[in-house]
């Protein structure tokens, strides 16, 4: 078999495949997007216990700010690396060591002796918090059919709001049994190990993608896996009887390839866009709320932390509507009414601060998630969806890292901003982000809803095998 009939014969596979529908792949859909839950419950825990952790070590707001974003810093590697492995030694082997070590991080964070060590387990706890999401995408954009594995991605952010919840009902429960702030704390940075542990459990009945294994050359496996995966075999007749080893592309080649299409080109650079100012609009602001309603004085800490919870809960109807509308909107009209939404909500909430009224603070709070959480829907799966198998891991984690360097910085620098030009002038900065999303979400993204790469390639294959016939 020569090269060319082998590479065309791994893209009819993958076409195939792409057509495919299991009858648990829906939830193995859900068991990915399960891990951002847990993510967010981990990091806006952080958000309610700073008070907490002021009180008890008296950190200085640099090492404050340093052990908020210390969980985004690690993410930022972890995605680079976890996108990598993924594409190197399979999604399962990931997804499986990537929980196993957020767990073990949960645990060590809520042991920690000072800020310090504090700050330094969370970089740690950030590797698998990345991995796992550069890996998770992948795993979507490949165990379900098109269509259905763009709604379950942009659901990324519904679970991530319910992490939310958890996260502010648990710190109130806390603070109503008036138990001391230096176990409260613990407590909370500690308790995300246990949903963690069940995830992992249950994650460890879900196969390899017989597309990781296709793209790989494990011939003999992918329609082993495939066939008990969807019921039947839906690979024999196309792949070789023997397994043979297929060249994997470097970082540069596949990088090259990936803007080498003009369309996979404008919906990366929106991707990496997107994914960017969704992180820096929320990290900024909404992260840092309650301390922000706490310095204001205006409620007491359940008070605000009530507030919260009721913004939240609707930002999680918000989450889990977007991706019901996104066959109708697409990816690029809830783009639009995202980030639109979120530079109005912004400016209400710089009107509510200047007049100190906790219920216009809490208005343009509920406007500006209700647009977040559209807006930060498609950016990661535009990014996985128009990537080719060969470097979907990493494609997936470039496009992560976008949202993890926003966070970092934006976690690290915003609360000396606060201090330096007070929380209005702050603030009004961060509609600068959103309106520039918007404008690449009108100008630079094409459609991509409904994309199927393995369809289009498989179509070229076709057409250039006619043409050499001819």
């Amino acid at each position: 078999m020569t090269d060319l009939s082998i590479y065309q014969t791994l893209d009819r596979a993958k076409a195939i495949l792409d057509r495919q529908e299991a009858k648990h792949s829906s939830r193995a859909g859900w068991l990915m997007v399960t891990a951002l839950l847990i993510e967010s419950w981990d990091i806006y825990s952080m958000s309610f216990i700073m008070t907490h952790l002021k009180d008890v070590f008296h950190p200085s707001s640099f090492l404050l700010g340093f052990a908020a974003a210390g969980t985004q810093l690690g993410a930022i590697v972890g995605s680079i690396l976890g996108g990598w492995l993924t594409d190197r030694f399979g999604r399962r082997n990931i997804f499986l060591a990537s929980m196993s070590m957020f767990a073990v991080c949960a645990v060590l964070q809520a042991l920690s002796p000072n800020m310090w060590v504090l700050a330094i387990i969370r970089c740690f706890a950030g590797l698998p918090v990345g991995a796992d999401v550069a890996n998770g995408f992948t795993y979507m954009m490949e165990i379900l059919p098109k269509g259905k594995r763009e709604i379950m991605g942009n659901r990324w952010q519904f679970m991530f709001s319910l992490g939310i919840l958890c996260a502010i009902l648990l710190v109130t429960a806390f603070e109503l049994s008036k138990m001391p702030a230096n176990l409260t704390w613990r407590f909370v940075l500690a308790v995300p190990a246990i949903p963690a542990g069940l995830l992992l459990l249950v994650r460890s009945g879900l196969p390899e993608t017989p597309v990781w294994l296709v793209e790989h050359g494990d011939f003999v496996k992918a329609r082993k896996v495939a066939n008990e995966y969807y019921g039947k075999d839906v690979l024999a007749g196309v792949l070789p009887d023997h397994d043979m080893h297929i060249p994997q592309p470097s970082w540069r080649e596949a990088i090259s390839d990936l803007f080498s299409d003009r369309f996979s080109r404008r919906s990366t650079i929106f991707a990496w866009i997107s994914c960017f100012v969704q992180a820096f609009e929320n990290y900024s602001f909404s992260f840092y709320l309650p301390t922000i309603l706490a310095g204001l004085g205006i409620a007491t800490l359940v008070q605000n932390n009530m507030a919260m919870f009721a913004v939240y809960l609707l930002a999680s109807i918000s989450a889990f509507v977007g991706p019901l509308t996104l066959p109708k909107l697409g990816h690029k009209g809830l783009s639009e009414w995202g980030f639109g939404l979120v530079t109005i909500g912004i400016l209400v909430m710089v009107f509510g601060i200047t007049r100190t009224s906790m219920a216009i603070i809490i208005t343009g709070s509920g406007i500006m998630l209700w647009g977040h959480y559209w807006s930060s829907e498609s950016g990661m799966t535009i990014a996985s969806l128009v990537a080719k198998p060969a470097y979907r891991g990493a494609a997936s984690g470039i496009a992560y890292v976008f949202v993890k360097l926003a966070s970092f910085l934006t976690l690290w620098v915003f609360p000396t901003l606060y201090d330096r030009l007070g929380v209005p002038k702050a603030t009004l900065l961060i509609a600068i982000g959103p309106v520039v999303a918007f404008l690449a979400a009108v100008f630079i993204l094409p459609e991509t809803f409904g994309h199927a790469v393995n369809a289009e390639t498989i179509q070229s294959a076709e057409a250039k095998a006619t043409g050499s016939k001819d």
